[in-house]
C-alpha cells in the first residue's frame, strides 16, 4: 500500500484469455464505488459485455476489485495513501509483465480506466510511461463538473450505515452511494435498461478515498508516452464541456504530446457509466478497432 511497505493486503480479479497465445493484456480499472463486475456489465443485454468483446478479439483481460471494494481486501482506511492504488496498478503491470498471474508474460499492457479508473490509469502511465503501451480513458476528461461532483457527494455516507455492509467492521473511511443515486447520477435513464440499472445498484461496493485530491491535474498528460483513446457519454452529469468527439479532441489535445496520438469518442445518448447503457457495443466496437491500430498484440 506504500512503496516500501509489506506486502499485506490481496487483490481480487479475473484473468481471462482468449484462444491461442495474446502477448497483449488490458488492465481493466473501475471507478468509485465499482468493482471487476463493472466490466461484465452488459448494457445491452442481447450483447457481449466489454471483457467478453475484447477476449473475442483476442486479447487478455485483467479486470480487478481496488483495494476496499468487491473481493479485494478492506484494510483499515487510515492505511490508504494518496497514491496507494496507483502502487497496487504498478505492481499488476510487474507481475503481467513477469508472467505471474498464470497468464504468462504479456509483452504489451494497455490500461483501461473509468472514472477515478481513468485518472489511475493516466496517473500511472504518466509516472512510468515505459510499462504502459496503450491507454483508454473513460468516464473522465479535464473540464469535470465540480458543481455536480459537489451535489453528487451529499448521496455519498459511511458504508457502516448502509444495510449491505452494517454488520462487516468497515470503518468510518468506507463510503457508498445511497440508494438510487446511480441511476440519478451515473445513467441517460432514457437510454438504460431498468433492469440493468437495478443490477447495478444491488451488485454497489464500498470505496475509500484518501485525504486530498483524488483527481491528477491533467498537466501530467504530457508525460504519456502510449497511443491514448478517450470515449465519453454526451449526457455525462459529472463532466462538462465537450459533447461531440471532435469537441472533445480539440479540449483534450492540449494536455498531451505527440506520441500519445489522441482519439477521442463521444457516444451519443450515454451517461457517466458507459457500460451500463444501450449503447455500450458502440463504444466496445470502437475500442477494439483502435486496440488493433495503435497496440496490437491480439491472439489470432
Amino acid at each position: 500500500m506504500t512503496s516500501s511497505g509489506p506486502a499485506d493486503q490481496r487483490v481480487a480479479g479475473t484473468l481471462c484469455l482468449p484462444r491461442g497465445h495474446a502477448t497483449t493484456v488490458q488492465l481493466l480499472i473501475p471507478g468509485g464505488f465499482y468493482g471487476q463486475a463493472y466490466w461484465r456489465m452488459r448494457g445491452d443485454r442481447q450483447h457481449p459485455s466489454y471483457m467478453e468483446t475484447m477476449t473475442a478479439a483476442g486479447y487478455a483481460t485483467l479486470a480487478i476489485d481496488r483495494l476496499g471494494t468487491g473481493a479485494s481486501s478492506y484494510p483499515p482506511s487510515a492505511r490508504f495513501g494518496q497514491d496507494t492504488h496507483q502502487i497496487v496498478i504498478s505492481q499488476l503491470i510487474r507481475q503481467l509483465r513477469e508472467g505471474r498471474l498464470d497468464g504468462g508474460r504479456f509483452a504489451k499492457i494497455v490500461l483501461v480506466g473509468h472514472s477515478l479508473g481513468s485518472t489511475l490509469a493516466r496517473t500511472v502511465a504518466a509516472a512510468h510511461p515505459a510499462e504502459v503501451d496503450g491507454v483508454i480513458l473513460t468516464g473522465e476528461s479535464s473540464v469535470p463538473n465540480e458543481a455536480a461532483f459537489e451535489q453528487m457527494g451529499t448521496g455519498i455516507y459511511r458504508a457502516a450505515d448502509d444495510p449491505r455492509f452494517a454488520g462487516r467492521g468497515l470503518d468510518d473511511g468506507y463510503l457508498t452511494t445511497r440508494p438510487g443515486l446511480r441511476a440519478t447520477w451515473f445513467y441517460h435513464q432514457p437510454n438504460a435498461d431498468p433492469k440493468v440499472i437495478a443490477a447495478d445498484e444491488a451488485t454497489k461496493t464500498t470505496d475509500v478515498f484518501p485525504p486530498g485530491d483524488s483527481y491528477t491535474p491533467p498537466a501530467i498528460n504530457k508525460h504519456i508516452q502510449a497511443p491514448v483513446l478517450i470515449v465519453n457519454g454526451e449526457h455525462d452529469k459529472l463532466l462538462a464541456g465537450a459533447r461531440s468527439s471532435a469537441a472533445l479532441r480539440a479540449q483534450e489535445a492540449p494536455f498531451y504530446g505527440p506520441r500519445a496520438k489522441l482519439e477521442t469518442v463521444v457516444v451519443p445518448g450515454t451517461g457517466h457509466v458507459l457500460n451500463g447503457h444501450r449503447t455500450a457495443p458502440h463504444w466496445f466496437a470502437q475500442a477494439r478497432k483502435w486496440a488493433d491500430r495503435r497496440v496490437g498484440g491480439a491472439a489470432r
